[in-house]
Protein backbone atom coordinates (compact mmCIF):
# COMPACT_ATOMS: atom_id res chain seq x y z
CA UNK A 1 0.00 0.00 0.00
CA UNK A 2 2.59 2.27 1.19
CA UNK A 3 6.30 2.55 0.21
CA UNK A 4 9.23 4.67 1.69
CA UNK A 5 12.43 5.27 0.13
CA UNK A 6 15.99 6.49 1.21
CA UNK A 7 13.70 9.13 2.92
CA UNK A 8 15.57 12.09 4.60
CA UNK A 9 13.47 14.86 6.30
CA UNK A 10 13.20 17.29 8.84
CA UNK A 11 11.90 21.11 9.47
CA UNK A 12 13.48 23.94 7.61
CA UNK A 13 17.02 23.04 7.77
CA UNK A 14 17.16 20.61 10.62
CA UNK A 15 17.41 16.65 9.62
CA UNK A 16 15.39 14.61 11.71
CA UNK A 17 14.89 11.04 9.79
CA UNK A 18 18.09 9.92 7.74
CA UNK A 19 17.64 7.35 4.74
CA UNK A 20 14.65 5.51 6.38
CA UNK A 21 12.78 3.15 4.40
CA UNK A 22 9.77 1.40 5.23
CA UNK A 23 6.78 -0.58 3.36
CA UNK A 24 3.25 -0.98 4.83
CA UNK A 25 1.39 -4.12 3.65
CA UNK A 26 -2.34 -3.93 2.21
CA UNK A 27 -4.92 -4.61 4.89
CA UNK A 28 -1.86 -5.11 7.71
CA UNK A 29 -1.27 -2.63 11.09
CA UNK A 30 2.33 -1.29 10.70
CA UNK A 31 3.63 -0.15 13.62
CA UNK A 32 6.44 2.52 14.43
CA UNK A 33 8.05 2.93 17.84
CA UNK A 34 10.78 3.93 19.35
CA UNK A 35 11.89 6.53 22.30
CA UNK A 36 11.18 10.67 22.04
CA UNK A 37 12.86 12.53 19.52
CA UNK A 38 13.14 9.34 17.11
CA UNK A 39 11.42 11.53 14.67
CA UNK A 40 8.29 8.88 14.58
CA UNK A 41 5.66 11.90 13.79
CA UNK A 42 7.94 13.15 11.76
CA UNK A 43 7.83 10.19 9.39
CA UNK A 44 4.40 10.76 9.76
CA UNK A 45 4.32 14.32 8.62
CA UNK A 46 6.59 13.69 5.97
CA UNK A 47 3.99 11.57 4.19
CA UNK A 48 1.38 14.31 4.88
CA UNK A 49 3.76 16.89 3.17
CA UNK A 50 3.65 18.60 6.60
CA UNK A 51 7.61 18.29 7.41
CA UNK A 52 10.00 18.78 4.50
CA UNK A 53 11.56 15.57 2.25
CA UNK A 54 14.94 16.48 1.00
CA UNK A 55 15.42 13.33 -0.31
CA UNK A 56 14.43 9.52 -1.28
CA UNK A 57 10.71 8.37 -2.14
CA UNK A 58 6.99 8.29 -1.02
CA UNK A 59 5.15 5.94 -2.84
CA UNK A 60 1.21 5.20 -2.58
CA UNK A 61 -0.02 1.95 -4.45
CA UNK A 62 2.86 2.19 -6.87
CA UNK A 63 2.22 6.06 -7.46
CA UNK A 64 4.52 8.86 -6.17
CA UNK A 65 2.90 11.40 -3.65
CA UNK A 66 5.91 12.82 -2.37
CA UNK A 67 5.14 16.77 -2.61
CA UNK A 68 1.41 16.67 -3.46
CA UNK A 69 -0.45 19.70 -1.21
CA UNK A 70 -2.02 17.84 2.10
CA UNK A 71 -5.28 18.55 1.32
CA UNK A 72 -5.34 16.43 -1.98
CA UNK A 73 -4.27 13.47 -0.10
CA UNK A 74 -7.43 12.81 1.70
CA UNK A 75 -8.91 12.63 -2.00
CA UNK A 76 -6.01 10.11 -2.95
CA UNK A 77 -7.19 7.78 0.52
CA UNK A 78 -4.70 8.72 2.83
CA UNK A 79 -6.56 10.35 6.71
CA UNK A 80 -4.20 11.62 9.06
CA UNK A 81 -5.47 11.12 13.02
CA UNK A 82 -2.77 13.47 14.33
CA UNK A 83 -1.59 13.28 18.18
CA UNK A 84 -3.34 16.37 19.46
CA UNK A 85 -5.82 18.61 18.12
CA UNK A 86 -8.23 15.80 16.28
CA UNK A 87 -11.56 17.33 16.72
CA UNK A 88 -13.86 20.82 16.96
CA UNK A 89 -13.99 20.91 20.64
CA UNK A 90 -17.15 23.58 19.59
CA UNK A 91 -18.65 21.47 18.02
CA UNK A 92 -21.22 18.23 18.37
CA UNK A 93 -19.90 15.19 17.47
CA UNK A 94 -22.87 14.74 14.60
CA UNK A 95 -20.99 17.75 13.58
CA UNK A 96 -17.45 16.63 13.66
CA UNK A 97 -18.41 13.79 11.60
CA UNK A 98 -20.19 15.96 9.18
CA UNK A 99 -17.33 18.15 8.86
CA UNK A 100 -15.13 15.62 8.07
CA UNK A 101 -17.12 13.97 5.53
CA UNK A 102 -17.05 16.91 3.66
CA UNK A 103 -15.56 15.27 0.36
CA UNK A 104 -19.19 13.27 0.32
CA UNK A 105 -22.35 14.35 -0.40
CA UNK A 106 -25.25 15.36 2.43
CA UNK A 107 -26.49 11.59 1.91
CA UNK A 108 -23.85 9.85 1.69
CA UNK A 109 -22.47 12.01 4.68
CA UNK A 110 -25.50 10.46 6.66
CA UNK A 111 -25.51 7.61 5.83
CA UNK A 112 -21.71 7.29 6.47
CA UNK A 113 -21.95 9.35 10.03
CA UNK A 114 -24.44 6.70 11.28
CA UNK A 115 -22.13 3.94 10.36
CA UNK A 116 -19.82 5.59 11.94
CA UNK A 117 -22.23 5.42 15.40
CA UNK A 118 -22.74 1.72 14.52
CA UNK A 119 -19.16 0.93 14.47
CA UNK A 120 -18.63 3.19 17.68
CA UNK A 121 -21.62 2.70 20.06
CA UNK A 122 -20.14 5.78 22.20
CA UNK A 123 -20.65 8.34 19.95
CA UNK A 124 -24.11 7.38 19.60
CA UNK A 125 -25.02 8.19 22.90
CA UNK A 126 -23.07 11.05 22.98
CA UNK A 127 -23.79 12.28 18.99
CA UNK A 128 -25.60 16.07 20.24
CA UNK A 129 -22.91 17.04 22.96
CA UNK A 130 -19.44 18.83 22.62
CA UNK A 131 -16.62 17.22 21.42
CA UNK A 132 -15.09 19.20 23.97
CA UNK A 133 -16.75 17.50 27.04
CA UNK A 134 -15.76 14.12 25.45
CA UNK A 135 -13.63 12.24 27.79
CA UNK A 136 -10.05 11.66 25.85
CA UNK A 137 -10.91 8.05 25.16
CA UNK A 138 -14.02 9.70 23.70
CA UNK A 139 -12.41 11.86 21.72
CA UNK A 140 -10.15 9.46 20.48
CA UNK A 141 -12.70 7.55 18.95
CA UNK A 142 -14.68 10.55 17.64
CA UNK A 143 -11.16 11.37 15.88
CA UNK A 144 -10.88 7.99 14.38
CA UNK A 145 -14.14 8.10 13.21
CA UNK A 146 -13.52 11.49 11.36
CA UNK A 147 -10.72 9.50 9.78
CA UNK A 148 -13.15 6.79 8.57
CA UNK A 149 -15.63 9.10 7.17
CA UNK A 150 -13.15 9.21 4.27
CA UNK A 151 -13.47 5.81 3.23
CA UNK A 152 -9.36 6.08 3.57
CA UNK A 153 -7.28 3.21 1.51
CA UNK A 154 -4.79 4.24 4.72
CA UNK A 155 -4.97 5.69 7.59
CA UNK A 156 -2.19 7.25 9.71
CA UNK A 157 -2.33 6.96 13.70
CA UNK A 158 -0.33 9.35 15.39
CA UNK A 159 0.03 8.65 19.05
CA UNK A 160 -3.65 7.64 20.07
CA UNK A 161 -2.64 6.47 23.36
CA UNK A 162 -1.27 9.81 24.67
CA UNK A 163 -2.67 11.28 28.02
CA UNK A 164 -5.30 8.56 28.29
CA UNK A 165 -5.59 6.26 31.53
CA UNK A 166 -4.27 2.37 30.37
CA UNK A 167 -7.46 0.79 30.65
CA UNK A 168 -8.99 3.49 28.30
CA UNK A 169 -5.80 3.05 26.07
CA UNK A 170 -6.30 -0.15 25.93
CA UNK A 171 -9.75 -0.06 24.50
CA UNK A 172 -8.64 2.32 21.91
CA UNK A 173 -5.87 -0.21 20.93
CA UNK A 174 -8.64 -3.12 20.57
CA UNK A 175 -10.33 -0.52 18.32
CA UNK A 176 -7.64 0.06 15.63
CA UNK A 177 -6.83 -3.45 15.57
CA UNK A 178 -11.09 -3.70 14.73
CA UNK A 179 -10.56 -1.72 12.15
CA UNK A 180 -7.71 -3.91 10.77
CA UNK A 181 -9.06 -6.83 11.11
CA UNK A 182 -13.36 -6.01 10.03
CA UNK A 183 -13.11 -3.25 7.84
CA UNK A 184 -10.06 -4.26 6.50
CA UNK A 185 -8.34 -1.05 6.79
CA UNK A 186 -4.51 -0.45 6.36
CA UNK A 187 -3.20 1.19 8.88
CA UNK A 188 0.31 2.83 10.17
CA UNK A 189 0.51 3.73 13.30
CA UNK A 190 2.89 5.50 15.83
CA UNK A 191 2.28 4.94 19.29
CA UNK A 192 3.78 5.02 22.34
CA UNK A 193 2.70 2.57 24.14
CA UNK A 194 4.92 0.16 22.60
CA UNK A 195 4.31 -3.72 23.97
CA UNK A 196 0.76 -3.26 23.21
CA UNK A 197 1.37 -1.55 19.99
CA UNK A 198 3.77 -4.76 19.38
CA UNK A 199 1.18 -6.92 20.40
CA UNK A 200 -1.20 -6.38 17.96
CA UNK A 201 0.89 -4.91 14.99
CA UNK A 202 1.93 -7.22 12.01
CA UNK A 203 4.80 -5.68 11.35
CA UNK A 204 7.26 -3.07 13.40
CA UNK A 205 9.86 -0.37 12.79
CA UNK A 206 11.65 0.37 15.42
CA UNK A 207 13.16 4.02 15.03
CA UNK A 208 16.41 5.42 17.16
CA UNK A 209 17.58 9.09 15.98
CA UNK A 210 16.19 9.20 12.86
CA UNK A 211 17.07 5.59 11.71
CA UNK A 212 15.55 1.96 11.56
CA UNK A 213 17.04 -0.23 14.39
CA UNK A 214 14.67 -2.98 13.76
CA UNK A 215 12.02 -4.05 10.78
CA UNK A 216 10.50 -7.11 10.70
CA UNK A 217 7.40 -8.91 12.78
CA UNK A 218 6.00 -6.99 15.35
CA UNK A 219 5.90 -9.72 17.93
CA UNK A 220 9.00 -10.49 17.17
CA UNK A 221 10.49 -7.18 18.52
CA UNK A 222 9.38 -7.92 22.36
CA UNK A 223 11.51 -10.97 22.58
CA UNK A 224 14.50 -8.88 21.63
CA UNK A 225 15.37 -7.74 25.13
CA UNK A 226 18.52 -5.85 24.44
CA UNK A 227 16.41 -3.40 21.78
CA UNK A 228 13.45 -3.48 24.24
CA UNK A 229 15.34 -2.76 27.33
CA UNK A 230 17.23 0.33 25.73
CA UNK A 231 14.68 2.03 23.45
CA UNK A 232 11.38 1.15 24.44
CA UNK A 233 11.15 0.60 28.43
CA UNK A 234 10.09 -3.38 28.26
CA UNK A 235 12.38 -5.27 30.81
CA UNK A 236 12.98 -8.30 30.41
CA UNK A 237 11.16 -10.40 33.46
CA UNK A 238 13.65 -11.91 35.57
CA UNK A 239 11.58 -15.20 35.58
CA UNK A 240 12.63 -16.51 32.59
CA UNK A 241 9.01 -18.16 32.48
CA UNK A 242 7.23 -14.60 32.33
CA UNK A 243 6.72 -12.45 29.27
CA UNK A 244 8.46 -9.01 29.07
CA UNK A 245 6.85 -6.09 31.09
CA UNK A 246 6.68 -2.78 30.71
CA UNK A 247 9.14 -0.59 33.12
CA UNK A 248 8.01 2.86 34.44
CA UNK A 249 8.53 5.41 31.09
CA UNK A 250 8.36 9.22 30.28
CA UNK A 251 5.24 9.09 28.46
CA UNK A 252 4.80 12.85 27.93
CA UNK A 253 3.86 14.44 24.57
CA UNK A 254 6.89 15.46 23.44
CA UNK A 255 7.37 15.26 19.53
CA UNK A 256 8.20 11.05 18.58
Amino acid sequence: MLTVSNLSSGYGKLKVLYDLSIDVPEKELTVVVGPNGAGKTTLLCSIMNIANVFSGEILLQDSSIKGIPTHNLAQKGISYVPQMGNVFAELTVMDNLHMAGYMLSKSEAKDKAEQMTEIFPVLKKFIHRLAGTLSGGERRMLAIAMGLMKNPKLMLLDELSTDLAPIIAERVMMEVARMRDELGITILMVEQMAKRALEIGDTAYLLVSGEVKYSGDASALLHEPELCSMYLGIKHSSDKGKEFELSVMDEGSEDN
